[in-house]
């Protein structure tokens, strides 16, 4: 378990820094498949952790509250397999090869790293723009890896990429949505809530100070 964990750790910062030799491993070494998923629901889970502000708010059970982290890393994984097999699709089309579609997902997991900072999206103010920046630092990760398993052809790589990103966009909003109805329901039946509110609004309105409420409410008062 602790060479599991170390093993984790390892490539996550190696991914992170984008070095070609932690894609290398990746992509030869099918026993890596379990590593890089737990990176990517360690990922998912860290950032449903900086936005439990919400469950918080919402009262949600410890019980509960650990099996919405465990959902969302499941989920985010999967999203990203999906971002992978998008990939690996657009590849076989535009650039005929071999490439195996297990190393693709493979992969395109270990765009998950960054987030496993994904808890300070809970920073008042800069929660936004972290965020941002985490879905950047993923975006060439995967770049990165991709250029790898394209034997350093950063071109075909990008163009790659970009369009299985695109078509998981589309895809979400056409012939995914029932599915994204379906996981909204399940993350519901386990949370006890649909989190309406955002992490930033929930923070905005503790941050307010109470003359800035009392004196709305004298505005609002005839």
């Amino acid at each position: 378990m602790f060479e599991f964990i170390r093993a984790m750790w390892v490539g996550s910062i190696e991914a992170m820094r984008l070095n070609p030799r932690a894609f290398e491993i990746v992509e030869t070494y099918p026993r890596t498949g379990w590593i890089v998923l737990a990176v990517a629901i360690v990922g998912g889970a860290s950032l449903l952790l900086g936005q439990s502000v919400i469950l918080f708010v919402n009262r949600v059970r410890p019980g509960r509250f650990v099996l919405s982290l465990l959902l969302n890393g499941i989920i985010f994984a999967l999203s990203l397999m999906v971002w992978g097999a998008a990939i690996w699709l657009t590849s076989k089309v535009l650039f005929p090869n071999e490439i195996p579609l297990s190393k693709a997902l493979r992969l395109t997991a270990m765009g998950a790293a960054p987030y496993v900072f994904g808890f300070l999206v809970l920073l008042p103010y800069a929660g936004n723009f972290i965020g941002k920046v985490l879905s950047v630092w993923s975006f060439l990760v995967v770049l990165a890896a991709m250029t790898s398993l394209a034997k350093g052809n950063f071109g075909a790589a990008l163009v790659c990429t970009v369009i299985g990103w695109l078509l998981v966009m589309v895809m979400s909003a056409t012939i995914g949505r029932p599915v994204i109805y379906a996981r909204n329901l399940l993350y519901k039946r386990i949370t006890g809530t649909d989190l309406d509110m955002s992490v930033q609004d929930i923070l905005t309105q503790f941050a307010a100070p109470p003359e800035d409420a009392s004196s709305k409410s004298r505005k609002g008062a005839p």
